[in-house]
């Protein structure tokens, strides 16, 4: 069969051909290709498909990270180490809950907006260009907008401020990232801000972190104390397949004694358990410190000290000492957010009119706080001083902290105060409180106590034993003292013999 003849066409075709780059497909763009052209089940366990969109998270993630995301509970806690892989699983569980549902809104909450964009902002970021998504990043207002109408809301809680910024927003997905350490009331956040806003998509809120070192707050009540019915999650960083090296560096540092794998710290960091270290703790008491009901038959002294706050608690702690006892008793307390000065004034009468006050004191750290105490001073006439204070704060601690130990400071049982005491610790250099925890109620007890006087208290003799050598010797003296007492007075003063004396005149000369 004779060879078909090409035309001039043809041939230049051929030829130019020869002249091009031998490309090579992958599997990936091959899988685009069928993808975008084709479609692929939603179901489907390799690939998903939002929108045009085709995404393999299960590819990057580990089982426990997918047990947290694909746990249907709409309220869920992981507790987690260090590098656990925790924020990762965290940032394609936006990114999923944003593709599958066009038109929603997620939104990333840590501790300070600036946390926020740390951990995971750059993370989505990474995401966007390896699956090719399209999203468009707004820097200055941490807003991650997806083609599809999506939006990812990146944001702090710092304080009632940042809180107030989240009302009333609609959230498909709320994820609390570090929530064991935020410094704001996290019960205020969920239920009066995170809770509404989950309302209209009937959404989830979901919330992660290591343990912190009080092993206190609503983090812990819900992940150790199983309260409120959320589903819990847990592991660290030998269950991520990725973090392989690290723990081999982990094992050479606890090998070489820097790292002591007993120690609370240790376990909290790299083993995910809740274990409290006392050694952080600002106020140190014991059982010993806490009373059920007040002694009788002693005459009271009141203290009353006040922390002044607004955006924070106003707080009010009541003392009462007698020079019969020791012991000074914390017998009463409240606090309060956004007091008004007439809210004040009223508490101040009301403890007033209650106990009888001998002093009060009041924190005057700035001006206006210095004008209300005058204000209150002038309108009341009632003893109100300004708290004695110390650039020695820690050193004004641990001196009431030597009190506690020693029995002389009782709070009563089941006050806001120990709880208060429980949580609050020092930062990291031990030179101050960290300002994560309130330390309202603290401030308040501090002032107050500075200015009771229970230090004055004199222990009398105590009486010996009836029965012993020492009861029977002051029984004879007694009687003696006595004898001699009636002798002389049945004998009367001979002024003839003695004299007619001196008087307290005598001792005064011109």
């Amino acid at each position: 069969m004779a060879k078909r003849q090409l035309t001039k066409a043809q041939s230049a075709r051929k030829n130019s051909m020869r002249n091009l780059p031998q490309l090579t497909l992958t599997n990936r763009e091959i899988l685009e290709g069928v993808v975008g052209r084709f479609g692929i089940d939603r179901k489907s366990k390799i690939v998903r498909r939002a929108g045009g969109i085709s995404l393999n998270f299960k590819r990057h993630l580990f089982s426990q990270q997918l047990d947290f995301i694909n746990d249907p509970s709409k309220r869920k806690a992981a507790v987690c180490s260090r590098r656990a892989g925790k924020s990762f699983a965290v940032s394609r569980y936006l990114l999923q809950e944003a593709i599958d549902n066009p038109g929603a809104m997620c939104v990333y909450i840590a501790r300070t907006r600036e946390a926020a964009k740390r951990i995971l902002w750059n993370m989505l970021k990474d995401a966007d260009k390896q699956y090719r998504l399209g999203i468009k990043f707004n820097n200055a207002a941490l807003i991650a907008a997806l083609p599809n109408g999506s939006e990812i809301i990146f944001t702090g809680a710092n304080d009632s401020s940042d809180v107030d910024k989240l009302r009333g927003s609609a959230f498909a997905l709320a994820v609390l990232d570090e929530a064991a350490f935020f410094n704001i009331d996290l019960k205020e956040l969920v239920r009066e801000v995170l809770t509404p806003a989950l309302l209209d998509t009937d959404g989830t809120l979901a919330m992660i972190s290591t343990p912190n070192s009080q092993c206190a707050g609503l983090f812990y009540d819900i992940t150790e104390g199983g309260d409120y019915g959320y589903s819990t999650h847990r592991w660290t960083i030998r269950d991520n397949p990725y973090m392989k090296e690290a723990i081999v560096a982990i094992e050479r540092d606890i090998k070489s004694g820097i790292l002591n794998s007993s120690d609370p710290a240790y376990k909290r960091e790299y083993e995910g358990l809740w274990m409290k270290d006392d050694r952080s703790i600002v106020y140190s008491y014991t059982e010993q410190n806490i009373y059920d009901q007040l002694p009788e038959d002693c005459f009271w002294e009141y203290v009353l000290g006040i922390d002044l706050g607004y955006h924070d608690d106003t707080a009010f702690v009541v003392g009462a000492f007698s020079e019969e006892l020791e012991q000074l008793y914390i017998i009463d307390e409240f606090k309060q957010k956004n007091m008004l000065t007439s809210d004040v004034e009223d508490m101040i009468r009301h403890y007033q009119s209650r106990y009888e006050l001998s002093k009060i004191v009041m924190d005057t750290g700035g001006g206006a706080s210095k004008m209300v105490m005058e204000t209150f001073k002038e309108r009341t006439g009632l003893p109100i001083a300004a708290a004695r204070k110390s650039a020695d704060k820690v050193g004004l601690i641990r001196m009431l902290n030597s009190d506690l130990a020693k029995g002389c400071l009782m709070v009563k049982r089941g006050f806001e105060l120990l709880r208060e005491w429980d949580k609050l610790q020092y930062n990291l250099a031990g030179t101050r409180e960290d300002k994560r925890f309130d330390n309202h109620l603290s401030d308040a007890a501090l002032y107050m106590w500075m200015e009771s006087r229970h230090y004055l208290f004199e222990e009398g003799v105590k009486a010996p034993p009836v029965g012993s050598i020492e009861y029977y010797k002051q029984v004879e003296d007694k009687i003696e003292e006595r004898l001699m007492k009636q002798e002389e007075e049945s004998l009367g003063y001979d002024e003839s013999l003695w004299g007619i004396g001196y008087t307290s005149e005598d001792a005064f000369f011109n």
